[in-house]
């Protein structure tokens, strides 16, 4: 029997020092333990479950538990989270994670060292209750004795943090502090891939924030961020939703807590920690309450001025001025409006929304009155933007694709719903394809273990035996579900698709044959010359069937249509000289969030070394498990890749994830983009890049060498390293000819290395920039050697450089490189230009641009 845990406690190590001397303990938020008492008395009347807390007791960690850091990239973080290093913060009411997980037990690490007021939580298995957690202790555990055979998911949504306690400058005395989510030994998290089709953000005060939604108190037991309006309208949309609410907070009057005024926390998630781009399509602000005190004078010129610092950082998003709830400053957030003279920033009059009976108390609305301005801010929001908020139809009868018999579609194609309003998957439940008589040929279960894994490429590990990749068999994508089978279907033949009830949330399923049927494409005759689509209409819908249908030992070029086509692309060793040409890099994507954590080291370590280890290791060790973290990976010699655009989907820092990892010789990139964070490119053996675009921050070109970048630009995303290579021998590394060093705003001067590398492992490294322009972020010392820090000892070295110049072509003053770098002679710098010298010989050939279609 599952059992829902309401309190577990056990001390560890803390990270924080105590509660720093003079910050505010909140006079406001002293209660006598007679009030304590009765709120939560009346919190547990009202949520219907019990109280938030338990006589005290411990619960003991599990042995040797799987734990994960909440930036694991198959968390899904919604609402403000600020990072420091592996830790998430937030101080806002509404936030939330959620993640898919195998094992029978769920918990989590905190640190709590210095909070004095512990947030409270809201836990969910399964879509099952919401279960409340108070963070009073560094370690909790949720829920165990859960069913270890199936795939759970689990949603966490931060209930309240108290308004009074300082939840603004570290140390914080009321926040979450979350360290690591804690599974069952040898348990897993599951990809659970959903992208909303909307981005929405509210800023406000404590009504925003849900004070006093639950009982007519104030304190943390009567706050609900869940039930605040704000919340309840980004659950209406299935939208991204950041809901930043603080007590107290106004125009000019600053928030409890340590919190400044509202301009003065936009931006940031809490004191130094500055919040992530969000691009929202809407942005909703409901301040002015607090601000009663200061007369219009004061108060409009700031609040025009917010709604300016607002559209500074959302050029593009809709802002929505709302008037209070009781009617504060209304004709003055009127006049600002006005004063904008932006027809994308909107008054929204709320007079009459809320009446008597929907507050607690005269400011504050309760469940009710949240409930009431939520149903009449979504509509407002529908008509505003064109949006379409959720209904109990929506999920009933989506559209199916492919579907009909009468023209065929390509034999490697993904399964489409596409509802009429955001959908959320269901936790379990079964999607199967039939035969036409009947019988099933793959199968598609929510809660199977064995549905996340599959075949791709035909890779086989150095052992000879078939690698199975983790992957995403089913991904949300605002309205539309789509479905990727483990294989490819036969060609020629009727399928048809039967669904359960709950597959989707509110979809009562499919069961009748006719209803999803389809009739696959016969195959090519021919593999010389293939054609990819996703939209159906060449002779394949995805990249990995049409490599996957080259003869080993043939030579074929394909070409790939215009569109984003989400997928893990293997191309094998037994298949050389393929080339793949698409329609443009702006126009051909290939992307996928594959890293170290899904199909890498990390992910390697339970899986036998006769499926895991690395074919074709150039590093015997270093290169065991590495090879199958990639969006695409090449381990083909005599490769080419022209005018696509290949990506990895793996957030910021969620962990090593090349873009493109080519392990052969004779590779050839030709403009194209590659775009990732650390690791983007990889490329062993004999690689040449020529008039592309790479970007990334940590090591995002690396590798053994050779290889040849010409008039391309490498772009830094944050402070790193652009290069570091591993020559194991005094072999040719990695040349850079007439390249542009560029970065993205936010890296500051003095802050990207050139290239690093390790002296007591890779002694001989080259990297070479010859001709290359660099703008002021690239370190004045330009390299970096390790173990040891020492050019004494790096009398192998190759970091070298020759005339290079800032962005408007001016030379730099190369007399602060690290002293075991050197400058380049002109015979020398003729020598390295020529691609041919670098691979002994080879001249790389670009293929043609493919035809637009």
């Amino acid at each position: 029997m599952t059992r829902l845990r309401r309190t577990a406690t056990v001390a560890e190590e803390k990270d924080y020092p105590p509660t720093a001397p003079g910050i505010s303990r909140g006079a406001l938020r002293e209660e006598t333990a007679v009030r304590k008492r009765l709120l939560s008395l009346c919190l547990a009347v009202l949520l219907g479950i019990g109280v938030l807390t338990v006589p005290a007791g411990t619960a003991t960690s599990a042995a040797n538990p799987a734990t994960f850091g909440p930036f694991d990239p198959r968390i899904e973080l919604d609402g403000h989270w600020g990072r420091d290093d592996d830790v998430a913060i937030t101080v806002n009411s509404g936030s939330s994670l959620r993640f898919r997980f195998t094992g029978d037990r769920l918990g989590a690490w905190f640190d709590t060292a210095s909070i004095t007021v512990p947030a409270q939580l809201y836990v969910s298995i399964d879509r099952g209750e919401p279960v409340p957690v108070k963070v009073d202790a560094d370690h909790k555990v949720f829920a165990d004795g859960l069913d270890s055979t199936v795939a759970h998911t689990a949603e966490i949504v931060v209930k309240d943090v108290d308004e009074y306690e300082n939840r603004w400058i570290m140390p914080l005395q009321s926040g979450v502090v979350l360290k690591k989510i804690e599974l069952a030994p040898a348990a897993q998290l599951i990809p659970l891939p959903t992208t909303a089709e909307h981005h929405l953000e509210f800023y406000g005060d404590s009504i925003t924030q849900g004070v006093m939604a639950l009982c007519p108190q104030l304190g943390i037991d009567c706050a609900d961020g869940s039930k605040s309006y704000a919340h309840l309208v980004g659950k209406a949309f299935g939208a991204d939703t950041n809901q930043v609410g603080f007590g107290k907070q106004g125009i000019i009057q600053p928030g409890h807590g340590n919190v400044g005024t509202a301009a003065e926390s936009f931006g940031w998630n809490l004191s130094g920690f500055p919040a992530a781009p969000f691009d929202p399509g809407a942005v909703v602000v409901n301040f002015g309450t607090n601000d009663q005190p200061y007369d219009s004078a004061e108060f409009t010129p700031k609040y025009l001025a917010y709604l300016q610092q607002i559209r500074a950082a959302n050029p593009r998003s809709l802002i929505v001025a709302m008037r209070p709830f009781n009617g504060t400053h209304d004709a003055d957030i009127k006049a600002a409006v006005a004063a904008a003279n932006d027809r994308k920033i909107v008054y929204v009059d709320t007079t009459g929304w809320l009446g008597a009976d929907d507050y607690n108390g005269t400011t504050h609305p309760n469940i009710k009155g949240h409930q009431v301005a939520a149903a009449k801010l979504t509509k407002v929001l529908e008509r505003l933007t064109g949006w379409h908020a959720s209904r109990p139809s929506d999920a009933a009868d989506p559209a199916l694709a492919p579907v009909g018999t009468a023209d065929a579609t390509c034999s490697d194609t993904p399964l489409k719903l596409t509802f009429t309003g955001p959908v959320e998957l269901g936790v379990k439940g079964k999607l199967r394809i039939h035969r036409a008589g009947g019988a099933v040929v793959d199968t598609i279960d929510l809660a199977d273990l064995t549905s996340y894994k599959r075949l791709i490429g035909g890779a086989r590990s150095d052992f000879g035996e078939l690698h199975t990749w983790t992957y995403q068999p089913v991904v949300v994508d605002g309205r539309t579900v789509s479905i990727y089978p483990h294989q490819r279907l036969a060609p020629g033949q009727v399928y048809y698709v039967s669904v359960d009830p709950g597959f989707v949330v509110g979809n009562p399923g499919i069961t009748e044959p006719a209803r999803w049927m389809f009739r696959t494409r016969h195959d090519p005759t021919s593999d010389s010359r293939l054609t990819v689509d996703w939209r159906g209409g060449a002779d394949f819908c995805t990249l990995q069937g049409a490599i996957n249908f080259v003869a080993e030992g043939s030579q074929a070029r394909i070409d790939i249509a215009p569109g984003l086509y989400r997928e893990l692309v293997y191309v094998p060793q037994t298949k050389p000289g393929i080339t793949i040409v698409g329609a443009g890099a702006g126009r051909t994507i290939i992307g996928y969030p594959n890293n170290n954590l899904l199909n890498g080291d990390y992910a390697m370590a339970n899986v036998p070394i006769e499926q895991a280890y690395c074919p074709r290791r150039v590093l015997a060790q270093p290169d065991r498990f590495n090879c199958w973290r990639a969006a695409m990976g090449v381990d083909a010699d005599d490769f080419s890749l022209a005018d696509v655009t290949v990506q990895n989907l793996t957030p910021y820092r969620g962990s090593q994830a090349e873009a493109f990892r080519g392990n052969g010789e004779r590779i050839v990139l030709a403009r194209v983009r590659i775009l990732g964070y650390q690791d983007s490119l990889r490329l062993q053996g004999k690689g040449f890049v020529t008039d592309s675009y790479i970007e990334g921050d940590v090591d995002f070109i690396w590798g053994t060498g050779g290889v040849f970048v010409q008039d391309s630009e490498l772009k830094a995303l944050h402070e790193g390293y652009y290069n570091q290579v591993r020559n194991s021998d005094n072999g040719p590394g990695n040349v850079f000819v007439r390249v542009r060093l560029t970065r993205a705003p936010e890296v500051p001067d003095d802050s990207v290395f050139l290239g690093r590398v390790e002296l007591n492992r890779f002694p001989t490294s080259q990297v070479v920039f010859i001709d290359s322009a660099m703008d002021a972020h690239v370190k004045k010392t330009g390299w970096q050697i390790t173990n040891p820090n020492d050019c004494a000892a790096a009398g192998q070295v190759r970091f070298w450089e020759y005339r290079s110049t800032d962005l408007t072509g001016r030379p730099l003053d190369s007399s602060t490189r690290l002293a075991c770098s050197r400058q380049l002679s002109d015979v020398e710098a003729v020598w390295l230009r020529d691609p041919s010298n670098v691979f002994g010989g080879w001249q790389p050939v670009v293929p043609l641009k493919g035809e637009s279609r």
